[in-house]
């Protein structure tokens, strides 16, 4: 099944004569994905919710491309590459974390702002219970410009960058 392209540990791929209709394979880490090229419906398996969604923008910005290379591999030609996403760092991006005990971070972002998110106890609700764990915690790094635990964990940059310009912490209580 030859790669049509690879970005940010992804990788899209066609099979030769595939069943229709038309669609793509991606792969990141262990995940798995069918999706139709039509509608960028995911119709079979799945990706951690960044890389799904870096592989719809991806794929709506070569939908032709993607068509051209399923006709290609229906008539068992080698389909041809295709560029891949490029990532345009804002600006709230964090580039690096470091967790700091107890229930607080020290994060860095793309422009250089340096801060500390802290966690109240009453925030560790929902998906965030995980976090009370401290080796869970301890485990938090950077995914796309996000702060991320394993567990599709993750908080917001954006709204982690504006508070901390403001008031160079974000409390989530």
């Amino acid at each position: 099944m030859p790669a049509i392209c690879q970005f940010f540990g992804i990788v899209i791929r066609m099979f030769f004569n595939d069943h229709a209709p038309p669609h793509f394979h991606a792969e990141y880490n262990a995940f798995k994905a069918v999706i139709r090229i039509e509608t960028l419906e995911v119709v079979e398996g799945r990706l951690p919710p960044r890389a799904r969604l870096l592989v719809l923008d991806w794929a709506a910005q070569h939908r032709a491309e993607l068509m051209d290379d399923w006709e290609l591999c229906r008539a068992k030609q080698p389909p041809r590459p295709i560029a891949p996403l490029e990532w345009i760092a804002m600006h709230w991006d964090v580039i690096a974390v470091q967790p700091r005990a107890p229930l607080a971070l020290t994060v860095t972002f793309a422009d250089g702002t340096l801060g500390t998110v802290r966690f109240e106890p009453t925030h560790l609700t929902g998906v965030f219970a995980a976090l009370k764990d401290p080796e869970t915690f301890a485990r938090v790094f950077v995914d796309h410009g996000a702060v991320t635990w394993p567990g599709d964990i993750d908080l917001a940059p954006d709204a982690m960058y504006a508070e901390i310009k403001r008031n160079g912490e974000w409390v989530l209580k």
